[in-house]
């Protein structure tokens, strides 16, 4: 990790360059030799620091050495960066020149040069300093060379599902919560330490058939160590679609939620409770209606279940036994393709067992210790090498020696990307668009010839998968990852360690800010006006700052010089209001839930002087027309505005070559005809158009990288005159959404032909065209399509044609939307859409449910909106038929 810090040091070192002016100064003062030597003293530092990461540093003395080499570092590239913030100060330094027609005798006139001057001297004194204290304490080896790494193959992870000896487990929670000789409320308990799989347990219990067949619509609330009560009355009520509104009353939400729950039979999962007295807490919210419902809690203290209810034992999740968790070790350490046929030779066997009894049967463990281990050569000698390196074992009531061990076999620059997943909160989802943005836009990941920074983020995060460290918790359509979670054990330890580097430190409550003098960077997971406390006890050389919190913050951001993130991440429940729209010169990460209405030439202003701006992401923000601005940010890599802002897709003289995300932008009639701006290397584009005009096929034809195209027409976009093939993306194009004519005007007719799309779509949404034809008939030979969305103009006028799929059409369709379509009939033939796991139709009575839908094999999920009698019965006949349909 400090290796990784060092070098972006050493790299700013490298690059300072100042204009003419300045560096006479620089260089008359003697200020340019002292760089120089400060550089050379960190390539040293450097090389230390990458020896000491090669080799184990297992005694404190050896750890804080490193530890001031970091802080080293980071007081050299805040040196450099203020000087930078600076520098138009030398206009003052021009007048002097002018002036005088020399350079003052004394650097002290010229502030700026002086500071910056005893700055770089106070690093240079503290170098030797710490060099002395290691000649001192006889802090010379730094232990023995670790196993060489090797080059990881990325294996897919092996899903919660594969994890052994856990249906059991599920079926013996869910009897539970299923007992008809106990109809009032009950609380059901499952107990174990951590890293023993109560969740995935939960997770299986409440993904399980028979808790939707007999429960109404579960509801999931994880609480962990510090919880809000409030906040989870809140959490519940938006389950229920209650308007919780601005309420703070605890006692009137709480009411609102008993009179919604006493509808129905429900059950509610309360995941990684700490507290004793939550149930009493909370349980005047749950009514008993003797019928039934259960609450579901998995906690690692067995008091907390006492307390909670009496009825059922708490379910103590045992460790797995030696035969599972060598199974469950060697799925995870063995890739496929060095599986044996006769079974693993005796002497990996003899060595795989020795691994598993450190791990003392905890399911975590053996799962990242296996990861970790695919990862090494695999042989006998590279897998008893590394035993032979492990002096840890699993004491039964934790594992986070071997997470750390997995930690610190990371490569350097993974290990800074792992501990960002301290800064988000416990068992949320994380949106991988964000994650990777903010990786890029911290320096963290490498630049590779054949990949773009986002491609080789999203390969580190696939490594980090691999190594169960990660979790991915939502997939698109074309397998890639959308969302990812981190384990409790793993958030935990990576909050250690960010904290132990001063990398970043989180503020779960007030008080938390103390610690928060020399941190980089800070995430603030609760709600209070952030900016109060910050003016106390924040570093003002702060880079990163994100916002998970809920309410509204105030934030003066001229106080932070040097911040390059400003993320306002859980848009839906923080709100920000910049005190001004000053200073952040070196901000390349900026995503903001604001009102910037009326303040637009103020806030573009500002936007425009921004030098190394990488994304912009407004998309929950009420603002104008920013284009004015915004495209003169040569650097942009994303840019995401309001929906409604109406701002103007960039003009002919833009030069964005950087661009790859362009969402929310209107490309209007009266562009020029000079040629389209230079965006060439964008991948996702989200415009609004009144029609396809020559600029806007000119723009499209210089888009080869198109992957993501979003259309909203204004009037009617004839897409059958559009020749797709003709396009540079055509064969790329994965996903096109095309919605026309929210006026009424134009021409909203839609014939399909078998060449009106782009052959390799993988999601389809046609929204507001008037079919004239079967859209089905043609789209089923989209081979590659796996959702489809129709959502047709309302018509009430019944179509003389009809749905057919055809035995072979729709081969990998998992998830079919139509919407009114006045069709009667649909005709579904043997082998067609043989993938489909979800269906939903709405508003098309009088189509008739076709009794082919009970063939479909992979069918899970069907909702037939309709109030034709017997489809009703049809549908309750197929779900009759087939019980696993829901």
């Amino acid at each position: 990790m400090a290796e990784v810090l060092v070098g972006a040091v050493l790299k700013k070192l490298a690059n300072f360059t100042v204009d003419k002016v300045i560096e006479k100064a620089l260089s008359f003062y003697g200020i340019r030799a002292e760089v120089e030597k400060l550089s050379r003293e960190l390539n040293y530092i450097k090389a230390f620091i990458k020896d000491a990461d090669r080799k184990h540093i297992v005694e404190e003395r050896q750890m804080q050495l490193v530890k001031d080499l970091i802080d080293i570092a980071y007081d050299v590239e805040d040196a450099i960066d203020i000087f930078h913030s600076e520098c138009p100060e030398k206009l003052k330094l021009s007048g002097i020149l002018g002036r005088l027609g020399r350079l003052p005798k004394q650097i002290s006139k010229i502030p700026f040069l002086y500071q910056f001057q005893q700055e770089i001297k106070e690093i240079r004194s503290r170098i030797r300093e710490i060099n002395e204290f290691r000649e001192r304490y006889e802090i010379t080896s730094l232990g023995d060379d670790r196993i060489p790494q090797s080059n990881p193959q990325l294996i897919p992870t092996v899903d919660d599902s594969e994890i052994v000896g856990f249906e059991t487990h599920r079926d013996n929670v869910v009897k539970c919560l299923l007992d008809e000789a106990y109809r009032s409320l009950a609380v059901v308990s499952i107990v174990g330490s951590g890293g023993l799989g109560k969740t995935t347990l939960a997770r299986k219990v409440y993904n399980s058939g028979d808790v939707f067949e007999n429960f109404g619509k579960p509801i999931w609330i994880t609480i962990s160590q510090a919880y809000d009560l409030l906040k989870i009355l809140q959490d519940i009520a938006k389950d229920l679609c209650i308007s919780s509104g601005n309420t703070e009353d605890v006692n009137e939400l709480a009411e609102n939620i008993r009179e919604s729950l006493e509808k129905e039979r429900y059950l509610i999962v309360f995941d990684d409770v700490w507290a004793e007295d939550f149930w009493e807490t909370i349980k005047n919210a749950m009514p008993d209606k003797n019928n039934g419902s259960r609450v579901l809690i998995t906690t690692r203290f067995e008091n907390v279940a006492m307390k909670a209810d009496t009825k059922y034992d708490p379910y103590k999740l045992p460790i797995l036994d030696h035969e599972q968790s060598l199974n469950l070790f060697l799925k995870k350490a063995v890739p496929k393709k060095h599986q044996y046929p006769d079974g693993l030779p005796d002497e990996l066997k003899s060595l795989a067992q020795e691994f598993v009894a450190k791990c003392r049967g905890l399911p975590l463990a053996l799962i990242v210790l296996g990861s970790l281990l695919s990862t090494k050569p695999y042989d006998f000698h590279g897998w008893k090498r590394f035993l032979d390196t492990m002096s840890w074992q699993v004491d039964g009531s934790k594992c986070i020696d071997v997470i750390a061990t997995s930690y610190e076999y990371l490569p350097l620059a993974k290990k800074l990307c792992f501990l960002y997943f301290a800064a988000y909160p416990e068992d949320k989802d994380i949106l991988i668009e964000d994650l990777l943005w903010i990786w890029v836009a911290e320096r963290l990941i490498p630049q590779e010839d054949t990949r773009t920074l986002e491609e080789t983020a999203m390969c580190f995060l696939e490594d980090l998968v691999q190594r169960s460290m990660v979790q991915v918790s939502g997939k698109d359509f074309d397998g890639s990852i959308q969302s990812c979670r981190v384990h409790d054990v793993l958030r935990d330890l990576a909050i250690q360690k960010a904290k132990e580097m001063n990398f970043l430190i989180v503020c779960s409550k007030p008080n938390d800010w103390m610690s928060c003098n020399k941190a980089r960077r800070v995430a603030i997971n609760y709600s209070s006006n952030v900016n109060e406390l910050m003016g106390d006890y924040a570093n003002p050389n702060i880079r990163s700052l994100l916002l998970f919190g809920e309410g509204e913050s105030n934030l003066d951001c001229s106080k932070y010089k040097l911040l390059r993130v400003l993320g306002c991440i859980t848009w839906w429940d923080q709100r920000v209001v910049l005190r001004n729209f000053k200073g952040l010169p070196h901000l390349r990460y900026l995503k903001l839930n604001s009102e910037i209405k009326g303040k637009e030439r103020e806030f573009g202003e500002w936007i425009r002087s921004m030098k190394y701006l990488e994304t912009l992401d407004l998309g929950q923000s009420s603002h104008g027309d920013l284009s004015k601005w915004i495209w003169q940010v040569k650097t942009l890599r994303h840019a995401i505005l309001d929906e409604y802002c109406n701002t103007q897709a960039p003009p002919t003289s833009a030069d964005l070559t950087n661009l790859q995300t362009l969402l929310n932008v209107n490309y209007g009639e009266s562009r020029p005809a000079s040629g389209p701006p230079n965006i060439t290397q964008v991948r996702n584009l989200m415009i609004e158009v009144r029609n396809f005009s020559m600029e806007l096929i000119t723009l499209l034809h210089n888009l080869k990288h198109l992957v993501n195209f979003v259309i909203r027409g204004i009037s009617g976009i004839d897409l059958g005159k559009i020749i797709w093939k003709n396009f540079p993306f055509y064969e790329n194009l994965k996903c096109l959404f095309i919605k026309t004519g929210y006026e009424n005007d134009g021409n909203k007719t839609l014939v399909l032909r078998d060449d009106t799309l782009p052959p390799h779509l993988i999601y389809l949404e046609l929204r507001g065209f008037k079919f004239v034809s079967d859209p089905l008939s043609v789209l089923q030979k989209l081979q590659n399509l796996k959702a489809l969305y129709i959502y047709s103009e309302e018509e009430k006028v019944l179509m003389s044609w009809r749905f057919r799929c055809s035995a072979g059409g729709f081969k990998q369709l998992e998830e079919l939307w139509i919407e009114h379509l006045m069709v009667d009939e649909w005709e579904i033939e043997r082998g067609a859409m043989p993938m489909l796991k979800r269906l939903v139709v709405h508003g098309c009575d009088p189509l008739r449910v076709p009794l082919e839908l009970v063939h479909l094999p992979s069918l899970k999920d069907l909702t037939w909106n309709t109030d034709i009698e017997t489809n009703k019965d049809m549908i309750r006949s197929i779900c009759k038929q087939r019980p696993d349909v829901y």
